[in-house]
């Protein structure tokens, strides 16, 4: 992923990285055998500069001139997340409900420029990060009441302020992308070892924004769990940082009030963040299991027997043929893959002791198979939004979502989950699949994280997708699930969301939202309406 690379302002990531002719020729034949040979129209996406937007209603002042841009190309580019339906509506011929203006703040100075702006004209705030959001978060909708929005880019905030070694922490401010915080943590030998699937797209502030987590994060799978200090800036101006600690208990931790807010509460402008040693030492397999019911029972005994493997993601039997189906191998049953990472400790003993322990839960660790699954799980885990984009070009459905329970509602909720979505999915489409794969297991519970796939309708597919969308959600909800594991709530999740929390806090928070942004200009929308 190094040199220059280009933002696709219709899809997902990089033109560069876009699915080649025969890689896509692959996907479209695994695609119709799974929707029973049903052909497939195709229709590529529209040229950028083809897509027409809302005249901007903002003039931006000479202070900002160089700061803030009302360009065609660059509204685009930040006129949506990159769910599947963020996809399907920068598909059509008109696109409402976007920016009028996009600002990409430098520095501070700069930042407070425009928090100024945008105060004195009452205009709508929406800070953005790398703009992958998948939940509506960075989204310009249902904002016609006010007299403009702005996209507010902290992408030009990216740089690494202080490595302390000694207390292994990095602070960076909140623009600096993933990859690039990792190649500046290196020759301190450390690291970060957070990767979502947006890594190469996303951004240290909006990983805080959102509460995300990564599937390989030694440990500390959430971010807030990583969060030294913040800081953070308030459209009027005001600036609060909070104390790098390693542990309080004074009084609630400031800094759980940002994290999670999505910008809603102030713009992250910077984090302190805790690292881990450069791994020097590290062993993996992959473990089959007949069933997946087998491998969530390893994978729970595992976590209570006290063995914490740096990553334990587990593939059920639909999502192991699938990882295996583009690659044009054939698989069965489900598949853990187990990693240890260590910065000299000694990890024989203790992964001798996990594979051990999945053999009595019918695990079977072949070393060539086992190899084989973990590198097509790995190199289809980066592709899979590109692979979306090209299932779209043929008006497939194929979205995720996450959610968590305790160990307690196991299996239970699998199936209903996963019955409830294939249902709907059939429903609308006439035909379909769901795939599950465990990504982030807990002593007390674990992250489940479904896929589902199935033919759409050119012209109708955010309907057909919502009608999907709210089936799914419905069935989370009923069966004592969160909306989000590490996705964040958005704009898409907020008639769901609001049943996990408890109203005397939402009345706190709608409070804080009066005192931190009494306008409330920032990201509008959110949760804090009530």
């Amino acid at each position: 992923m190094s040199g220059a690379r280009t933002l696709n302002p219709v899809g997902w990531g990089y033109l560069e990285d876009a699915l080649g002719e025969r890689e896509r020729e692959a996907v479209l034949k695994v695609a119709g055998a799974w929707f029973g040979g049903k052909g497939l129209e195709r229709r590529p996406p529209p040229r950028p500069e083809a897509v027409e937007l809302p005249r901007p209603r903002l003039t931006p002042p000479p202070v900002l001139e160089g700061c803030v841009s009302t360009a065609q190309a660059t509204r685009l580019l930040h006129a949506r997340g990159r769910s599947f339906r963020d996809l399907a509506a920068l598909r059509g011929a008109t696109l409402a409900g976007v920016p009028d203006a996009v600002a990409t703040a430098r520095n501070q100075a700069e930042l407070e420029r425009v928090l100024q702006w945008a105060q004195a004209e009452e205009l709508a705030l929406i800070p953005y990060g790398g703009g992958s959001s998948v939940v509506g978060g960075v989204n310009a909708e249902g904002l016609d009441e006010f007299d403009g929005v702005v996209t507010l880019s902290l992408r030009g905030m990216n740089r690494v302020l202080d490595v302390d070694a000694r207390s292994r922490t990095v602070h960076a401010e909140a623009g600096i992308l993933g990859p690039d915080l990792e190649a500046a943590l290196k020759p301190h030998g450390l690291a970060v070892r957070h990767f979502p699937q947006s890594y190469f797209h996303s951004t240290l502030g909006g990983w805080v924004a959102t509460r995300g987590a990564g599937h390989f994060s030694t440990g500390l799978a959430k971010i807030e769990d990583r969060v030294q200090a913040l800081g953070v800036t308030l459209p009027d101006g005001r600036r609060a940082e909070t104390r790098r600690l390693p542990a309080s208990s004074i009084g609630p931790d400031p800094n759980r009030l940002w994290c999670g807010s999505e910008g809603a509460l102030g713009v992250i402008t910077d984090v302190h963040l805790r690292c881990v040693a450069l791994p020097s030492l590290r062993v993996s397999a992959g473990v089959r299991f007949k069933t997946f019911e087998a491998a969530l029972d390893a994978a729970r005994a595992l976590l209570h027997a006290g063995i914490q493997p740096t990553q334990l993601r587990i593939l059920d039997p639909y999502e192991h043929l699938l990882s295996r189906a583009f690659s044009g191998k054939a698989a069965s049953g489900a598949l853990m893959v187990l990693a240890f990472e260590s910065a000299g400790a000694p990890l024989q003993e203790t992964f001798g002791a996990a594979q051990e322990l999945c053999r009595q839960h019918g695990g079977e660790v072949k070393e060539k198979e086992a190899e084989a699954g973990v590198g097509d799980w790995r190199n289809t885990f980066f592709r899979q939004p590109y692979i979306r984009d090209a299932l779209l070009d043929y008006g497939v459905i194929s979205d995720t979502f996450e959610t968590a329970v305790p160990w307690s509602a196991v299996p239970g909720f699998y199936h209903a989950v996963r019955e409830a979505t294939l249902k709907a999915v059939t429903k609308v489409c006439g035909a379909g699949a769901v795939s599950t794969r465990s990504t982030h297991c807990y002593s007390d519970g674990l992250c489940l994280y479904f896929a589902f796939f199935g033919p759409g309708r050119h012209g109708s597919l955010v309907d057909q997708w919502w009608e999907i969308k709210a089936a799914a959600s419905e069935a989370v909800i009923a069966n004592g699930g969160t909306m989000s594991h590490h996705h964040a709530m958005g704009r898409d999740h907020r008639r769901w969301a609001r049943t996990e929390i408890p109203a005397p806090f939402r009345a706190a928070i709608r409070a804080a939202k009066r005192e931190l942004d009494p306008h409330g200009l920032l990201n509008p929308g959110l949760w804090f309406d009530d």
